[in-house]
């Protein structure tokens, strides 16, 4: 299960709410600094605030293009539908979080071929080839999440 993109996204985002928090308070109390100071900082802490803010939006929304919701991930880590899926094709991708590598499978799952990015751990990365056949779990709200139980590989 992925949601390190998630965790990333949620920390640059409350940098960037701290950032307008500190804008804020600069601007509306005067007295915490003066003259050009003041509004030397207030540039800094919004420019800081603005990346700081797309860097959150762009891993949140990573995380649910690639990976899916974290809270969809979980229900279906907790109480998804166990399922076999017969990879039918990897692509490579450049993309690794550490050093697991993250793949793009084609998994054939009760009949139906889906594709998916998966975060395979470095143990297990021989058995990402066409033919192998994956333990997963399958999301039971219908959500297009598919989460591989990499600790049943055998």
């Amino acid at each position: 299960m992925t949601i390190a993109f998630a965790r990333l996204g949620r920390w640059f985002l409350a940098g960037a709410v701290l950032c307008l928090v500190a804008l804020v308070a600069l601007l509306v109390v005067p007295t915490l600094l003066a003259g050009t100071a003041r509004w030397a900082t207030a540039l800094a802490l919004g420019i800081v605030g603005a990346v700081l803010l797309v860097q959150g939006v762009v891993w949140t929304t990573l995380q649910r293009r690639w990976f899916g919701s974290p809270a969809a991930l979980r229900r279906t880590a907790r109480r998804g539908t166990p399922a076999l899926a017969r990879i039918v094709g990897v692509t490579s991708t450049s993309s690794a979080i550490g050093h697991e590598a993250i793949p793009v499978l084609d998994l054939d799952v009760n009949g139906r071929v889906v594709r998916r990015r998966v975060r395979v751990p470095s143990a297990h990365a021989a058995d990402v080839r066409v033919g192998r056949m994956l333990p997963v779990r399958v999301d039971p709200e219908g959500s297009p999440v598919i989460v591989v139980e990499w600790d049943a590989v055998r």
